[in-house]
C-alpha cells in the first residue's frame, strides 16, 4: 500500500496540526463539566475501588473511564499533548484512507501523473480535492466537546473515534492490497477494545461487521479472521452494556431527573425519538458537515446526471440547509408578526424536545418534510454511483452513521447529552463527502463513468 506519497497531503496535515495546537493552547477553557470530578476522584479511594463503583453505580465504559481517570490525574499539559496527537491521528488516517487510494488507477484520481517509487506508481492528489478534504476535516464543530468538560468529553468521544479508525486500518489494507502486517492487527485489536467500549461505536461496529461478512459472501471475497475478532468484541461489549448494573441505575436516575415520560415509551417510540434527535441535529442549527456533504453530492450529481429531476432531487437537501440558514439569519426579526409566523413553522425544537409519545400535527408535517430531505440524500448516492458496489457501501456507511445517533433514542439522556453524541454521525457525513469528492473528480475527467469498486 502506498501511504500518503504526495507532499501536498503532508502540508495539509501540517496545517491541520498547527490549527489543533493553536486551538488547544489558546482557545480551550478546561476544568468545567465533569473534568473536576475525574481529576479528584482518586483523592479518597483507590483506582480499583473507583472502577468497581462505576461498574455497579454508573457505567459499563470501564476501559474508556480507566484511561480517563489515569490521564486526568496527570498535569493538564499531558492531556493537551495527547489530544493534539489524537486530533492529528484522525486527520492522518482519514487522508490516508482517501489520498493513498490514488496509488491505484481507478481507485482514486484518473489524472495520469505517475511517479516511480519503490512501491510502484502513484498519482498526485488534485489540489481541489485536497482543499475539499481540508474543509471537510475542519467542518466538525469541536466546541461540542465542551458539553461535559473538554477533557472528559474528548476521551469519551473524540479518542474512541480515533481508536475506531485505527481498528479499521487493518481491514482497509486487507481490502486494498489483500495483505496487512501483523503489527497493524495487534495495534488494531487494542484500539478496538478501547473504541468499542463506547456504546454508540459498539452499535456501529456490530452493524459494520455484519455488513462486511454479508458482502464478503456475496462478492466472493475471503473473509479476514480479524473481522471475526471485531464482531466478537462488539457482541461482548453489547452484552456488557445490557448486564451492567451501573447502566440500569443510571438509566433509572436519568429518567427521574431528565425525562419522566420516557419510562412508558415503547421500543417504536424510542426509535422515533432517536430519529427526531437526528433531524434535530441536522435542522435545529446549521450542521456544517451535513451542509458540505450535500453541496458535494449536488456537484457530483450535476456532473454525472443531465436530467432536471435528478438534479432537483440532489438539490433538495442543500436547499433545506440554505432555507434553515435563512431562518437563522432572520431570527433577530422575530418580533415582526409575519417573520414570527414563518419562523414558528420551522421551530420544532421545543415540541420535539418535550416529546411525550406524540407530536402536534404541524410538527409531524415538518419532520416528514425533513425526512423526505434525508431520503433525497439516499437517492443522490444512487444517482452518483448507480447499481454498483460503491453505492451499497456508501449507503451502508450512511445507515451505520445514522444508527449511532438514532440509538440515542434508547437513552433518556437523548436531549441532555447535547450534540456531543452527534460526532459519529458528523464524521459519517465527512467520510461520504470525501468519497463524493473522489467521484466528482473522476466524473470531471471522464464524464458519465461510474465506480464499481467496493471500499
Amino acid at each position: 500500500m502506498i501511504w500518503l506519497k504526495d507532499k501536498r497531503t503532508w502540508i495539509l496535515l501540517g496545517f491541520y496540526g498547527v490549527l489543533a495546537i493553536l486551538f488547544h493552547m489558546f482557545w480551550l477553557k478546561l476544568g468545567g463539566g465533569d473534568d473536576y470530578y475525574f481529576m479528584t476522584c482518586l483523592d479518597d479511594t483507590s483506582f480499583g475501588a473507583f472502577m468497581v463503583k462505576r461498574w455497579y453505580g454508573w457505567s459499563s465504559r470501564l476501559v474508556i473511564e480507566g484511561v480517563l481517570v489515569l490521564v486526568l490525574q496527570q498535569p493538564i499539559w499531558v492531556w493537551k499533548v495527547l489530544d493534539i496527537l489524537v486530533s492529528v491521528l484522525i486527520a492522518w488516517l482519514l487522508c490516508g484512507f482517501f489520498c493513498s487510494g490514488y496509488g491505484k488507477h481507478g481507485s482514486g484520481s484518473s489524472i495520469q501523473t505517475d511517479k516511480n517509487t519503490l512501491s510502484g506508481t502513484w498519482t498526485a492528489v488534485p489540489l481541489t480535492s485536497l482543499i475539499l478534504f481540508l474543509c471537510l476535516l475542519l467542518s466538525y464543530d469541536f466546541t461540542e466537546m465542551d458539553s461535559a468538560g473538554y477533557m472528559t468529553t474528548t476521551i469519551n468521544y473524540w479518542w474512541p473515534l480515533a481508536a475506531l479508525l485505527v481498528a479499521a486500518l487493518p481491514l482497509y489494507l486487507w481490502y486494498q492490497d489483500g495483505a496487512c502486517k501483523k503489527g497493524f492487527y495487534v495495534l488494531g485489536a487494542f484500539a478496538a477494545i478501547f473504541a468499542i467500549n463506547q456504546e454508540q461505536i459498539c452499535a456501529m461496529a456490530l452493524l459494520a461487521c455484519l455488513y462486511l461478512l454479508i458482502t464478503d459472501k456475496l462478492r466472493g471475497r475471503k473473509t479476514n479472521p480479524y473481522l471475526y475478532l471485531l464482531l466478537t468484541l462488539s457482541i461482548f461489549f453489547a452484552v456488557c452494556v445490557v448486564i451492567c448494573p451501573g447502566n440500569a441505575a443510571r438509566k433509572a436516575s436519568n429518567i427521574d431527573f431528565w425525562f419522566p415520560a420516557y419510562a412508558g415509551f415503547s421500543l417504536v417510540q424510542k426509535i422515533l425519538l432517536g430519529w427526531y434527535s437526528l433531524l434535530k441535529t441536522l435542522y435545529q442549527d446549521l450542521n456544517l458537515p451535513y451542509l458540505l456533504m450535500t453541496m458535494i453530492l449536488l456537484a457530483a450529481v450535476w456532473k454525472k446526471q443531465r436530467s432536471l429531476p435528478a438534479r432537483v432531487i440532489a438539490a433538495i437537501p442543500l436547499l433545506s440547509n440554505l432555507g434553515l440558514l435563512g431562518v437563522l439569519l432572520f431570527g433577530r426579526y422575530r418580533e415582526y408578526p409575519w417573520v414570527h409566523l414563518i419562523l414558528h413553522v420551522f421551530d420544532f425544537d421545543q415540541p420535539v424536545v418535550y416529546y411525550q409519545g406524540s407530536l402536534p400535527d404541524s410538527v409531524r408535517i415538518l419532520l416528514l418534510v425533513y425526512t423526505l430531505c434525508c431520503v433525497c440524500v439516499v437517492i443522490s448516492l444512487f444517482l452518483i454511483w448507480g447499481r454498483t458496489k460503491r453505492f451499497m457501501d456508501t449507503l451502508a456507511l450512511l445507515v451505520i452513521a445514522s444508527a449511532s445517533k438514532i440509538s440515542m433514542g434508547l437513552s433518556p439522556t437523548v436531549w441532555a447529552s447535547s450534540e456531543r453524541t452527534s460526532i459519529f454521525l458528523d464524521f459519517g457525513f465527512i467520510l461520504l463527502g470525501m468519497l463524493a469528492v473522489q467521484e466528482l473528480e473522476r466524473a470531471t475527467e471522464t464524464p458519465g463513468t461510474q465506480a464499481d469498486n467496493s471500499l
